[in-house]
């Protein structure tokens, strides 16, 4: 009996010790290399530069969009501060792009020309507030007109028509109350004020479950002064929907992907609830270094219903996943040169 069981026992011990030790190799810490960091932010930092241009040259009304446009002056701001080059053309062209989008079809007085889309005029503002735009005439009307979107709880109109740009109450009403706070005139001030207070109230008040809604609440928290306990309660659930990959998911039925995976880690950035070297930033940056493409994209499908004539802006995978593969691209390169130091100042 005694020689059957010695070696079933020595059989059941080896086998733990295998589990434990190929459990362990499985949970190494990630860390990425700053320099693969630097390389994938060059390249994509190019092609996104150079696909906004030509989006807007097809376009019938030279227009910005908030794929190709704002979000690429978004991760181009963050760029500047990382100390990385862009190309001045291309930057003057997007800037005078977003501009002028906002003072033709962000202007309720100009009615046949006003595209009546709320999610519009912050992603605008917020684009030009990262290339450090002065505000102006446009601006200040841009501004007023999101105004008369508020609704008396803190929160704001929205279509929720095209997902994910131009879906979620949360989502719009952390943009809203940002592009306020970054354009209103000194003399809105007190009314700016109280709109950001019951926007705050109404964002921590919020239970939204889809990964979107969460980030912007987090962020939109951030931005109106939400207490460090209040966000980190909002951080923990965004933390807890990471994927065994290090990517996160659009929704709980999608694959992690770069538009998901990168808001997720720029939202954490933002409101100082993850640092770049936490583990959890740190599986996010890998995951998006491996499934970058070799051209410097993230291929995203899309899942809006086209309501507009197609725009063919170079950007791969060069077919109708253009517009949602090139905001995951911006996204996911946000969070990555977010994981690089400042540049030296002189």
């Amino acid at each position: 009996m005694k020689s059957k069981i010695f070696p079933a026992i020595t059989i059941l011990c080896s086998s733990i010790l295998l589990l434990s030790l190929l459990t362990g190799w499985m949970n190494k810490p990630v860390t990425v290399d700053p320099a693969d960091i630097k390389r994938s932010v060059s390249k994509s930092l190019l092609i996104l530069q150079q696909s906004s241009y030509t989006f807007t040259s097809n376009t019938k009304f030279k227009c910005a969009s908030c794929h190709h446009n704002t979000l690429t002056s978004m991760a181009a701001g963050i760029a500047v501060q990382k100390g990385i080059s862009l190309v001045d053309s291309l930057t003057t062209d997007r800037v005078n792009t977003i501009a002028g989008t906002v003072m033709g079809i962000c202007n309720p007085n100009l009615i046949n020309q006003l595209v009546a889309v709320n999610f519009i005029p912050p992603y605008m503002l917020l684009g030009l507030n990262a290339e450090k735009y002065p505000a102006d005439f446009s601006t200040d009307i841009s501004v007023d007109y999101i105004i008369s979107q508020a609704k008396p709880d803190g929160s704001f109109l929205t279509e929720s028509g095209r997902p994910p740009l131009e879906t979620g109450e949360v989502h719009l009403t952390a943009l809203d109350i940002r592009a306020i706070q970054l354009y209103a005139s000194p003399a809105k001030k007190k009314l700016v004020n109280e709109m950001v207070a019951r926007s705050k109230q109404w964002l921590e008040k919020a239970h939204p479950d889809q990964q979107q809604e969460l980030v912007f609440q987090l962020l939109g928290m951030q931005w109106c002064g939400s207490s460090k306990d209040m966000r980190m309660k909002v951080a923990s659930r965004i933390k807890s929907m990471q994927n065994a990959d290090g990517g996160w998911s659009q929704l709980p039925t999608m694959k992690s992907d770069a538009y998901a995976t990168g808001q997720s880690l720029y939202a954490l950035y933002e409101s100082r609830m993850a640092k770049p070297k936490d583990e959890v930033y740190q599986r996010g940056l890998d995951f998006l270094l491996k499934t970058q493409d070799q051209e410097g994209a993230w291929m995203v499908a899309t899942r809006a219903y086209a309501i507009q004539p197609f725009v063919n802006s170079q950007f791969p995978p060069y077919d109708e996943n253009q517009f949602i593969s090139a905001a995951a691209s911006n996204w996911a390169t946000m969070a990555l040169l977010s994981a690089l130091p400042d540049k030296t100042k002189p």
